[in-house]
C-alpha cells in the first residue's frame, strides 16, 4: 500500500471539484499514460478495488494541464511537454517544479517549422497561457526549498491545500480547520458565523471564507 501521510489524498470527484475539471476528464487522464482514452499522468497511488485516488502533486499537475488544455494546447502536445520536462528534470511531477514558474523557456511542445520539419516550440508565452493564465495560479504555490516541488497551494486568501494537514483537504490557513467542517457547522446553526467562530476559536471572516469556498466547489 502506498504511503499517503504527508502527501495528500483526493478522490477523482474531489480532484475534479478542486480543479474545476469534469470528473470524466480527470478519470481518463489517470487511466494510464498513453492509454486509449487519453491517459496523461500516473497517479502516485495504486487503485484499490477500482477506486482511484491521487496525491497533492498529482492534483497540482492536473490543474496545470487542465488550464493548458482549455486554452488551446492539444492533448498530444501536452503529453510531449510533460515527457520532455520529465526527462529534463529527471524526476516525476515536472509541472510541480519551481522552474515552471521561474523559467518558461523550459516548457516546450513539438511543432512544425515553415518547411514542415519538426522543431521544439515555446508555446506558453506565445499563446499567452503562461503569463495570463498559469502565472497567477503558480504564484499561489509555495515550493519546498530542497525538492523544488510544490508544497502548498493557497487556493484563496484564507484557504490552503497542505498535504501535511488533514490529508491535503482544504483548510482555513490560520486555523488549520477543514473548510467542510466550518461550512457544515455554519449550515447546522442557522448560518450564524459568530457561533461557529466562537466554537472553533476562529474569526468570523474565516468561517465565511470556508462557506464561500465550499459553495464555489458546489457551483
Amino acid at each position: 500500500m502506498s504511503i499517503i501521510l504527508g502527501r495528500g489524498v483526493y478522490s477523482i470527484p474531489e480532484a475534479a471539484r478542486l480543479t474545476h475539471l469534469r470528473p470524466q476528464r480527470v478519470r481518463e487522464w489517470f487511466a494510464g499514460q498513453g492509454g486509449p482514452r487519453g491517459g496523461v499522468f500516473r497517479s502516485d497511488y495504486q487503485a484499490v478495488q477500482g477506486d482511484r485516488a491521487i496525491s497533492f502533486l498529482d492534483l497540482v499537475e492536473l490543474f496545470v494541464a487542465g488550464q493548458l488544455r482549455d486554452h488551446g494546447v492539444s492533448l498530444q502536445a501536452l503529453r510531449k511537454v510533460y515527457k520532455t520536462l520529465e526527462r529534463d528534470f529527471g524526476t516525476r511531477h515536472p509541472f510541480c517544479r519551481r522552474e515552471v514558474l521561474t523559467d518558461g523557456k523550459k516548457v516546450f511542445v513539438l511543432g512544425l517549422d515553415e518547411r514542415g520539419a519538426e522543431e521544439m516550440v515555446e508555446v506558453l508565452s506565445r499563446q499567452k497561457v503562461f503569463v495570463e493564465i498559469l502565472l497567477p495560479f503558480l504564484k499561489r504555490i509555495d515550493y519546498d526549498s530542497a525538492t523544488r516541488l510544490a508544497k502548498k497551494w493557497f487556493v484563496t486568501d484564507h484557504v490552503v491545500l497542505d498535504p501535511s494537514i488533514c490529508l491535503g483537504k482544504p483548510v482555513v490557513e490560520k486555523a488549520g480547520i477543514a473548510t467542510a467542517i466550518l461550512a457544515a457547522s455554519f449550515q447546522a446553526n442557522g448560518e450564524d458565523a459568530g457561533i461557529v467562530a466562537d466554537w472553533y476559536r476562529v474569526q468570523q471572516s474565516h468561517v465565511l471564507a470556508a462557506v464561500e469556498f465550499e459553495r464555489s466547489l458546489a457551483a
